[in-house]
């Protein structure tokens, strides 16, 4: 910032000054370090009384601009001013004087002192001697801006040029005239029109030329022309100056394309596999981390790239993969080393994953960091961003990744790391060149060339994944999970094939054969609950009718009897309930919550209890599975809390999160029992089924909710569900603000 500022009052910006004045008289330094501080802008005033205690002062102190007296101990004023330019060229030096005279102030003016002011009288001359400083100061930052641009200007690695109204070059640094093959002075004087092909000129002097000057600058690529003829691409931006000239700047970007596709292929690939990925520089801090990384940890990328890996991993992950470096680093036969790790994601959750751990190419033989692909237990998941560390992920990666054409010929497969031939048995050199259906079958085929097809017509949408099956060389069929994505197009927009991850799912598939045949087993178990049990229940309940009508036996026997019908009624209930839940999707829809308790009040045998469904709260649920719950929590509160208790319904204050509680004033739950109260089969005083509670733990949990049991503020049992979708009520006229 420049020390005259028009935005400010008196045109002088806040850039504090840092004045060193040297005089024998400690009054005159005084008086003037006074009115000097008066100034708009901050001004520090350093006294000192001789030329070497300056001198001195200079070699230790940042100084903005030096006033000495001419008549000084052992010396005098420009004696003094040339041992400053000795060691200080740049540094202000004003001769403020009580010596002074016309002859003195000449001689000082050519012998290159920046400014001269005589003392005088009064406190005039002091405020001249400021206005001189802050002249002075800004005249010598704006010069060492100048000359730091210039600096710059000429340093720089990009090419720049300046060209005037007639499009002729004024100026053109070293990059810029090595960039087209010339020296810079080659250049000077020339039109612009010599460094393009002749069939680009009209392009550059219709249309660019013309942007430039309505909009005042322009960015894109042009080509350039070589002084021995050849054309490369560059990327070019042009900006108008204050005084009309044009300031050019270029960059050869001939090789970017063709890293530009290179990139494509590995992104295409890192996108279709779809695990967690990140690099880390060699100071152990993340430099990137992909989508799947991200959600993996609960962070966003921005809260993680640039924080050190202890910011996720535990001290021993830490260790470890500083030993897998080390090891890595002294091994040029060793790759890829694989080990252990523990995230601990935003929640606390704590994850125990595999890291398939890579160098990133050294430069200039320096180590520069890792890339990693992370696993966990059941999944893979990776991603990338720039070649090089795409490139060293796919050395990572534990599944197989293939190409096609787009005729569906294998155009590139690689195996698993380590592995020297595909998961079929093939050698990748035996697969180059085959038709897919080497090892898909026809039924396959026609599965991905659908998906392919879904793909090209969704823009939202960039890959997809399947079941298939390999066929390995031996006729073996391997059940895989195949992620595919299409390739980028080519120049022309036209399809260019696609490519492929094969996860083995071997186990899965064992475990869903596991989990339908138990699923088979509950279906069986609930028939024989429904109809074995149910049937001789309902002949017991029409007997104890019977008997009612006929038998003199004492009334409290019979209801002894209906009261173990009614138990053994709830308790298959609750079985079928248990053995038949397995549907992990509620079907939500925002529901009443005081009126849903209201309906479930009546249909629950309640004796003398009361309800009080204090609360508007509307909740987004599925409906049957909520009434379900209420239903369960009302019957607990009635049988155990008491036949004249008080039930109450609310939504939960906004310290204990979205929610709604279910209240009771009865006996309430001992604290030590709380914890189990949920666990299928407890019944705290023997009386229920021990499956009422369990059952509200599983609705909750279906929709993502979390149940905990405490005392009321009545003492009573108090259960509260967090984690609510709560609907906002539609306001109506009535309704106050």
């Amino acid at each position: 910032m420049s020390i005259r500022d028009e935005s400010r009052p008196g045109g002088v910006s806040m850039d504090p000054i840092r004045v060193l004045h040297v005089d024998a008289d400690p009054v005159s330094t005084a008086a003037t370090a006074e009115c000097l501080e008066r100034a708009a802008v901050p001004i520090e005033t350093l006294s000192v009384t001789s030329a070497d205690e300056a001198l001195d002062r200079l070699e230790h102190t940042e100084i903005d601009c030096l006033v000495s007296e001419y008549a000084l101990p052992e010396t005098d004023g420009l004696a003094f001013f040339d041992a400053v330019r000795a060691t200080h060229e740049a540094v202000p030096f004003v001769l403020y004087t009580d010596s002074g005279s016309e002859a003195l102030a000449s001689e000082a003016i050519g012998a290159g002192v920046t400014d001269y002011v005589p003392k005088g009288d009064g406190t005039g001359a002091d405020e001249t001697l400021r206005d001189r400083i802050l002249e002075a100061v800004e005249a010598a930052r704006d010069r060492s801006r100048r000359e730091r641009k210039l600096r710059a200007v000429e340093t720089a690695r990009e090419g720049i040029g300046m060209l005037d109204d007639e499009g002729r070059f004024v100026y053109v640094n070293r990059a810029y005239a090595d960039l087209y093959g010339y020296e810079p002075a080659d250049l000077l004087g020339e039109h612009w029109r010599r460094l393009y092909p002749d069939e680009h000129i009209e392009t550059v002097r219709d249309e660019i030329l013309p942007m430039v000057m309505a909009e005042g600058s322009w960015r894109g690529e042009t080509t350039g022309l070589r002084a021995d003829g050849s054309t490369f691409v560059e990327a070019h931006s042009l900006s108008t100056t204050d005084d009309g000239d044009l300031i050019c700047t270029v960059r050869d970007v001939t090789d970017r394309k063709e890293r530009e596709r290179d990139l494509e292929r590995y992104e295409t690939i890192i996108d279709a596999l779809g695990d967690p990925v990140y690099t880390v520089d060699s100071t152990g801090h993340y430099a990137f981390v992909n989508d799947a990384y991200a959600a993996m940890t609960g962070y966003e990328k921005r809260e993680i790239v640039g924080r050190h890996v202890s910011f996720l991993l535990d001290d021993p992950s830490v260790a470890a993969g500083e030993a897998c470096v080390r090891s890595l680093l002294s091994d040029d036969s060793e790759r890829q080393r694989t080990y252990e790790i523990t995230v601990e994601t935003s929640d606390g959750e704590r994850i125990r994953c595999e890291d398939h751990l890579s160098l990133l190419p050294l430069e200039d033989g320096r180590y520069r960091g890792v890339a990693g692909v992370v696993r966990d237990i059941t999944e893979r998941k990776a991603r990338e961003r720039e070649l090089e560390r795409y490139e060293t992920i796919l050395e990572t990666i534990p599944d197989e990744v293939y190409t096609l054409d787009d005729t569906g010929i294998i155009t590139e497969i690689v195996p698993p790391i380590n592995a020297e031939e595909t998961t079929t048995g093939y050698d990748p050199e035996e697969l180059v060149g085959e038709h897919i259906s080497i090892i898909m079958d026809d039924e396959d085929i026609a599965t991905a060339e659908t998906e392919i097809r879904a793909l090209l017509g969704d823009d939202d949408h960039d890959h997809a994944s399947f079941e298939m099956a390999t066929i390995a060389r031996d006729g073996e069929r391997h059940p895989n999970e195949n992620h595919i994505a299409a390739l980028p197009t080519d120049e022309d927009g036209r399809f260019r094939g696609t490519v492929g991850v094969l996860r083995n799912i071997s186990d899965r598939k064992a475990r869903e054969r596991e989990l339908k045949a138990q699923n088979e087993r509950l279906d069986r178990f609930a028939g024989i609950v429904s109809h074995d049990l149910r049937n001789p229940l309902n002949v017991a309940q029409g007997h104890l009718e019977r008997a009612r009508e006929t038998c003199d036996c004492a009334d409290e026997d019979l209801e002894a009897v209906a009261w173990a019908h009614d138990r053994m009624a709830v308790l298959i209930e609750n079985l079928l309930t248990v053995a038949r839940e397995r549907d992990p999707d509620p079907d939500t829809e925002p529901v009443d919550l005081a009126a849903l308790a209201e309906d479930c009040w009546r249909h629950v045998e309640t004796d003398a209890a009361e309800l009080d469904a204090e609360t508007d709260a509307v909740v987004r649920v599925d409906r049957a599975r909520l009434t379900q719950l209420l239903e369960n929590l009302i019957s607990n509160s009635v049988e155990h809390g008491g036949a004249d208790i008080t039930l109450t319904v609310g939504e939960l204050d906004d310290t204990d999160g979205d929610g709604f509680f279910v209240a009771d004033d009865g006996s309430g739950i001992p604290a030590d029992e709380r914890d189990e109260v949920f666990e299928s089969g407890y019944s705290g005083d023997g009386a229920g089924t021990g499956l009422g509670l369990a059952i509200v733990e599983r609705i909750a949990d279906t929709h993502g909710w979390t149940v905990t049991v405490t005392e009321g503020d009545d003492g009573g049992a108090r259960f509260e569900l967090t984690g609510v979708d709560l609907v906002d009520r539609p306001r109506t006229d009535g309704d106050e603000e």
